[in-house]
Protein backbone atom coordinates (compact mmCIF):
# COMPACT_ATOMS: atom_id res chain seq x y z
CA UNK A 1 0.00 0.00 0.00
CA UNK A 2 1.44 3.35 -1.08
CA UNK A 3 -0.68 5.68 1.06
CA UNK A 4 -2.14 6.03 4.51
CA UNK A 5 -4.89 7.82 6.44
CA UNK A 6 -4.39 8.60 10.12
CA UNK A 7 -6.98 6.71 12.14
CA UNK A 8 -6.35 7.91 15.71
CA UNK A 9 -7.38 11.35 17.00
CA UNK A 10 -3.72 12.45 17.35
CA UNK A 11 -0.90 10.36 15.87
CA UNK A 12 2.75 10.98 16.70
CA UNK A 13 5.17 11.51 13.82
CA UNK A 14 8.79 10.87 14.78
CA UNK A 15 11.90 12.29 13.12
CA UNK A 16 13.62 8.92 13.65
CA UNK A 17 12.35 5.35 13.33
CA UNK A 18 12.26 5.23 17.13
CA UNK A 19 10.34 7.18 19.80
CA UNK A 20 13.43 8.53 21.57
CA UNK A 21 16.94 9.77 20.86
CA UNK A 22 20.08 10.56 22.89
CA UNK A 23 21.65 13.99 23.15
CA UNK A 24 25.40 14.63 23.31
CA UNK A 25 25.36 14.06 27.06
CA UNK A 26 23.53 10.78 26.74
CA UNK A 27 20.17 12.02 28.06
CA UNK A 28 17.12 10.33 26.54
CA UNK A 29 14.92 12.81 24.68
CA UNK A 30 11.82 12.63 22.53
CA UNK A 31 12.19 12.03 18.79
CA UNK A 32 8.76 13.56 18.11
CA UNK A 33 8.71 15.98 15.19
CA UNK A 34 5.03 16.41 14.28
CA UNK A 35 1.54 15.01 14.70
CA UNK A 36 -0.92 13.66 12.16
CA UNK A 37 -4.60 14.23 12.93
CA UNK A 38 -7.43 11.79 12.32
CA UNK A 39 -8.52 11.71 8.68
CA UNK A 40 -5.42 13.42 7.26
CA UNK A 41 -3.40 11.59 4.60
CA UNK A 42 0.21 10.71 3.86
CA UNK A 43 2.34 8.82 1.40
CA UNK A 44 3.90 5.62 2.74
CA UNK A 45 7.53 5.51 1.63
CA UNK A 46 8.30 2.21 3.37
CA UNK A 47 6.12 -0.15 5.35
CA UNK A 48 6.95 -2.09 8.50
CA UNK A 49 9.99 -4.29 7.93
CA UNK A 50 10.95 -2.45 4.73
CA UNK A 51 14.00 -0.30 4.07
CA UNK A 52 13.94 3.40 4.93
CA UNK A 53 15.43 6.26 2.86
CA UNK A 54 18.90 5.41 4.16
CA UNK A 55 18.53 1.77 3.20
CA UNK A 56 18.16 0.67 6.82
CA UNK A 57 15.47 -1.84 7.85
CA UNK A 58 12.53 -0.30 9.66
CA UNK A 59 11.36 -1.76 12.95
CA UNK A 60 8.50 -4.16 12.36
CA UNK A 61 5.92 -1.81 13.87
CA UNK A 62 6.91 1.44 12.09
CA UNK A 63 6.36 2.99 8.66
CA UNK A 64 8.22 5.82 6.92
CA UNK A 65 5.89 8.51 5.59
CA UNK A 66 5.66 11.88 3.85
CA UNK A 67 2.64 13.97 4.86
CA UNK A 68 0.50 15.75 2.30
CA UNK A 69 2.12 19.04 3.40
CA UNK A 70 5.66 17.76 2.92
CA UNK A 71 6.80 16.62 6.39
CA UNK A 72 8.95 13.49 6.44
CA UNK A 73 8.88 11.15 9.42
CA UNK A 74 8.04 7.80 10.95
CA UNK A 75 4.83 6.55 12.55
CA UNK A 76 3.58 3.43 14.22
CA UNK A 77 1.74 1.38 11.61
CA UNK A 78 -1.22 0.97 13.97
CA UNK A 79 -1.89 4.70 13.56
CA UNK A 80 -2.55 4.32 9.83
CA UNK A 81 -5.15 2.79 7.59
CA UNK A 82 -3.09 1.68 4.58
CA UNK A 83 -4.80 2.37 1.24
CA UNK A 84 -4.10 2.23 -2.48
CA UNK A 85 -3.98 5.35 -4.63
CA UNK A 86 -7.44 4.56 -5.97
CA UNK A 87 -8.84 4.28 -2.47
CA UNK A 88 -7.23 7.55 -1.41
CA UNK A 89 -8.47 9.32 -4.55
CA UNK A 90 -12.00 8.20 -3.71
CA UNK A 91 -11.61 9.30 -0.10
CA UNK A 92 -10.32 12.77 -1.04
CA UNK A 93 -13.21 13.22 -3.49
CA UNK A 94 -15.84 12.24 -0.89
CA UNK A 95 -17.86 14.83 1.09
CA UNK A 96 -15.41 15.54 3.92
CA UNK A 97 -15.44 18.13 6.66
CA UNK A 98 -12.73 19.57 8.89
CA UNK A 99 -13.22 19.61 12.63
CA UNK A 100 -12.92 23.31 13.55
CA UNK A 101 -13.07 22.83 17.32
CA UNK A 102 -12.50 19.84 19.59
CA UNK A 103 -15.55 17.59 19.56
CA UNK A 104 -16.85 14.14 20.45
CA UNK A 105 -18.07 11.55 17.96
CA UNK A 106 -21.07 9.90 19.62
CA UNK A 107 -22.98 6.67 19.02
CA UNK A 108 -26.30 8.55 18.84
CA UNK A 109 -27.30 12.18 18.17
CA UNK A 110 -27.72 12.70 21.92
CA UNK A 111 -25.38 14.25 24.47
CA UNK A 112 -25.68 11.20 26.72
CA UNK A 113 -24.69 8.76 23.96
CA UNK A 114 -21.55 6.63 24.01
CA UNK A 115 -18.38 8.54 23.09
CA UNK A 116 -16.63 6.81 20.16
CA UNK A 117 -13.77 9.27 19.63
CA UNK A 118 -12.52 12.69 20.71
CA UNK A 119 -11.35 14.71 17.70
CA UNK A 120 -9.15 17.79 17.59
CA UNK A 121 -9.38 20.87 15.39
CA UNK A 122 -7.81 19.98 12.04
CA UNK A 123 -9.08 16.40 12.01
CA UNK A 124 -11.21 15.29 9.06
CA UNK A 125 -14.37 13.19 8.88
CA UNK A 126 -16.43 11.96 5.94
CA UNK A 127 -20.06 13.04 5.91
CA UNK A 128 -22.75 10.41 5.42
CA UNK A 129 -26.44 10.82 4.59
CA UNK A 130 -28.22 11.11 7.92
CA UNK A 131 -31.30 9.15 8.97
CA UNK A 132 -34.67 10.74 8.26
CA UNK A 133 -35.28 11.77 11.84
CA UNK A 134 -31.81 13.23 12.45
CA UNK A 135 -32.26 16.03 15.01
CA UNK A 136 -31.27 19.52 13.97
CA UNK A 137 -27.68 20.42 14.78
CA UNK A 138 -26.21 16.95 14.23
CA UNK A 139 -24.34 15.31 11.34
CA UNK A 140 -23.58 11.64 10.69
CA UNK A 141 -19.90 11.07 9.96
CA UNK A 142 -17.59 8.18 9.12
CA UNK A 143 -14.21 7.82 10.78
CA UNK A 144 -11.30 6.43 8.74
CA UNK A 145 -11.29 3.21 10.80
CA UNK A 146 -14.81 2.42 9.54
CA UNK A 147 -16.82 3.48 12.58
CA UNK A 148 -19.77 5.82 12.22
CA UNK A 149 -21.00 8.36 14.71
CA UNK A 150 -22.72 11.66 15.24
CA UNK A 151 -21.03 15.06 15.52
CA UNK A 152 -22.48 18.47 16.27
CA UNK A 153 -22.51 20.31 12.96
CA UNK A 154 -21.22 23.53 14.57
CA UNK A 155 -17.92 21.69 15.07
CA UNK A 156 -17.53 21.07 11.32
CA UNK A 157 -16.24 23.34 8.57
CA UNK A 158 -15.11 22.89 4.94
CA UNK A 159 -11.72 21.30 4.32
CA UNK A 160 -9.96 24.34 2.89
CA UNK A 161 -6.56 22.81 2.19
CA UNK A 162 -5.60 20.58 -0.74
CA UNK A 163 -4.03 17.17 -0.08
CA UNK A 164 -3.28 16.09 -3.63
CA UNK A 165 0.42 16.92 -3.39
CA UNK A 166 0.58 13.56 -1.62
CA UNK A 167 0.55 12.05 -5.13
CA UNK A 168 3.14 14.31 -6.76
CA UNK A 169 5.82 15.08 -4.17
CA UNK A 170 9.25 13.80 -5.11
CA UNK A 171 12.85 14.57 -4.23
CA UNK A 172 14.10 17.82 -5.73
CA UNK A 173 10.63 19.15 -6.58
CA UNK A 174 9.62 22.21 -4.50
CA UNK A 175 6.43 21.63 -2.54
CA UNK A 176 4.55 24.49 -4.23
CA UNK A 177 5.39 22.99 -7.64
CA UNK A 178 4.27 19.53 -6.51
CA UNK A 179 0.94 20.93 -5.31
CA UNK A 180 0.46 23.00 -8.46
CA UNK A 181 1.25 19.94 -10.59
CA UNK A 182 -1.34 17.91 -8.70
CA UNK A 183 -3.97 20.62 -9.18
CA UNK A 184 -3.11 21.35 -12.81
CA UNK A 185 -2.25 25.01 -12.32
CA UNK A 186 0.80 27.28 -12.09
CA UNK A 187 2.41 27.78 -8.65
CA UNK A 188 1.51 31.47 -8.81
CA UNK A 189 -2.18 30.50 -8.98
CA UNK A 190 -2.23 28.53 -5.72
CA UNK A 191 -2.83 31.45 -3.36
CA UNK A 192 -5.40 33.23 -5.57
CA UNK A 193 -7.32 29.92 -5.78
CA UNK A 194 -7.57 29.80 -1.98
CA UNK A 195 -8.50 33.48 -1.65
CA UNK A 196 -11.12 33.30 -4.38
CA UNK A 197 -12.74 30.09 -3.14
CA UNK A 198 -12.87 30.78 0.58
CA UNK A 199 -12.34 34.51 1.19
CA UNK A 200 -14.04 36.30 -1.68
CA UNK A 201 -10.64 37.16 -3.11
CA UNK A 202 -9.79 39.19 0.02
CA UNK A 203 -6.28 39.13 1.45
CA UNK A 204 -7.56 40.95 4.53
CA UNK A 205 -10.20 38.26 5.14
CA UNK A 206 -7.58 35.55 4.95
CA UNK A 207 -5.30 37.37 7.38
CA UNK A 208 -8.19 37.75 9.85
CA UNK A 209 -9.05 34.07 9.55
CA UNK A 210 -5.48 32.96 10.29
CA UNK A 211 -5.30 35.16 13.38
CA UNK A 212 -8.72 34.02 14.63
CA UNK A 213 -7.72 30.39 14.16
CA UNK A 214 -4.49 30.85 16.09
CA UNK A 215 -6.29 32.67 18.90
CA UNK A 216 -8.46 29.60 19.53
CA UNK A 217 -5.34 27.92 20.93
CA UNK A 218 -4.69 30.55 23.60
CA UNK A 219 -3.67 28.89 26.89
CA UNK A 220 -3.07 25.53 25.18
CA UNK A 221 -0.09 23.77 26.74
CA UNK A 222 3.24 23.78 24.92
CA UNK A 223 4.00 20.31 23.55
CA UNK A 224 7.18 19.48 21.63
CA UNK A 225 6.07 18.49 18.11
CA UNK A 226 2.42 19.07 19.02
CA UNK A 227 -0.24 20.29 16.61
CA UNK A 228 -3.54 19.98 18.47
CA UNK A 229 -5.55 21.40 21.33
CA UNK A 230 -3.95 18.78 23.59
CA UNK A 231 -0.63 20.56 23.14
CA UNK A 232 1.05 22.54 20.39
CA UNK A 233 4.54 23.80 19.66
CA UNK A 234 5.46 27.08 17.99
CA UNK A 235 5.52 25.88 14.39
CA UNK A 236 2.55 23.58 14.98
CA UNK A 237 0.52 26.62 15.99
CA UNK A 238 1.48 28.79 13.01
CA UNK A 239 1.51 26.09 10.31
CA UNK A 240 -1.70 24.58 11.73
CA UNK A 241 -3.50 27.93 11.64
CA UNK A 242 -2.43 28.46 8.03
CA UNK A 243 -3.41 24.90 7.11
CA UNK A 244 -6.90 25.21 8.57
CA UNK A 245 -7.30 28.40 6.53
CA UNK A 246 -6.24 26.70 3.29
CA UNK A 247 -2.50 27.41 2.86
CA UNK A 248 0.22 24.82 3.47
CA UNK A 249 3.45 26.35 4.77
CA UNK A 250 6.62 24.70 6.04
CA UNK A 251 5.99 22.79 9.28
CA UNK A 252 9.16 23.83 11.15
CA UNK A 253 10.28 27.15 12.63
CA UNK A 254 12.30 28.46 9.70
CA UNK A 255 11.88 29.85 6.21
CA UNK A 256 12.35 27.04 3.71
CA UNK A 257 12.74 27.06 -0.06
CA UNK A 258 9.88 25.48 -1.93
CA UNK A 259 7.02 26.53 0.39
CA UNK A 260 4.94 29.71 -0.04
CA UNK A 261 6.29 31.70 2.93
CA UNK A 262 9.02 34.16 1.86
CA UNK A 263 10.96 36.86 3.66
CA UNK A 264 9.78 40.48 3.58
CA UNK A 265 11.22 43.65 5.16
CA UNK A 266 10.48 44.13 8.84
CA UNK A 267 8.74 47.42 8.09
CA UNK A 268 6.38 45.69 5.66
CA UNK A 269 4.95 43.21 8.19
CA UNK A 270 1.17 42.99 8.49
CA UNK A 271 -1.18 41.09 10.79
CA UNK A 272 -1.13 37.42 9.86
CA UNK A 273 2.52 37.36 8.81
CA UNK A 274 5.07 35.13 10.54
CA UNK A 275 7.87 36.27 12.84
CA UNK A 276 11.06 34.19 12.91
CA UNK A 277 13.45 33.89 15.83
CA UNK A 278 16.28 31.36 16.25
CA UNK A 279 14.44 28.04 16.58
CA UNK A 280 11.10 29.77 17.11
CA UNK A 281 8.17 31.19 15.13
CA UNK A 282 5.20 33.41 16.02
CA UNK A 283 2.18 34.90 14.26
CA UNK A 284 2.08 38.69 14.09
CA UNK A 285 -1.23 40.24 15.21
CA UNK A 286 -0.53 43.93 14.62
CA UNK A 287 0.37 46.87 16.89
CA UNK A 288 3.56 45.07 17.88
CA UNK A 289 1.81 42.04 19.38
CA UNK A 290 2.12 38.42 18.35
CA UNK A 291 0.77 35.02 19.38
CA UNK A 292 3.07 32.05 19.88
CA UNK A 293 3.46 28.78 21.71
CA UNK A 294 6.39 28.98 24.07
CA UNK A 295 8.01 26.50 26.38
CA UNK A 296 9.17 29.30 28.68
CA UNK A 297 8.60 28.45 32.34
CA UNK A 298 6.55 31.60 32.94
CA UNK A 299 3.89 30.59 30.43
CA UNK A 300 4.44 27.11 29.03
CA UNK A 301 1.90 27.45 26.28
CA UNK A 302 0.13 29.69 23.79
CA UNK A 303 0.28 33.32 24.87
CA UNK A 304 0.42 36.87 23.56
CA UNK A 305 3.61 38.92 23.70
CA UNK A 306 4.84 42.16 22.19
CA UNK A 307 7.80 43.58 20.30
CA UNK A 308 7.11 47.01 21.81
CA UNK A 309 9.05 47.97 24.95
CA UNK A 310 6.15 50.15 26.16
CA UNK A 311 3.75 47.18 26.12
CA UNK A 312 3.28 45.19 29.38
CA UNK A 313 3.55 42.03 27.24
CA UNK A 314 7.01 42.97 25.93
CA UNK A 315 9.53 40.10 25.75
CA UNK A 316 12.99 41.64 25.37
CA UNK A 317 14.73 38.34 24.54
CA UNK A 318 12.53 37.75 21.51
CA UNK A 319 12.48 41.39 20.44
CA UNK A 320 16.29 41.30 20.32
CA UNK A 321 16.54 37.98 18.46
CA UNK A 322 13.88 38.51 15.75
CA UNK A 323 15.73 37.93 12.49
CA UNK A 324 13.08 37.64 9.76
CA UNK A 325 9.47 38.31 8.85
CA UNK A 326 7.69 35.91 6.51
CA UNK A 327 4.63 36.42 4.33
CA UNK A 328 2.76 34.40 1.72
CA UNK A 329 1.74 37.63 -0.07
Amino acid sequence: MEYGIFVRPVCTIYDLPAPTRRDAAGAELSAIGDEGLCGQSCRVLAGPGGLDAQGQPLPGEMAEILTFYGYHGYVYARDLRFVTREELEEYLASPRRMVCRACDVLSLPRVAAVRLAELEAGAVVRLLPGPEQLPAGWALAALPDGRRGFVRDVALAPVRWEERAVFTQRSGLPFTEALALALGCAPAQLLPRVLDRWYGGSEAAFRRAVMETARRYLSTEYRWGGKSGRGVDCSGLVSGAYMQCGVLIYRDAKLAEGWPMHEIPFEAKQPGDALYFPGHIALYLGQGRYIHSTGAAASGGVVLNSLEESDPLFRPDLARSLYAVGSIF
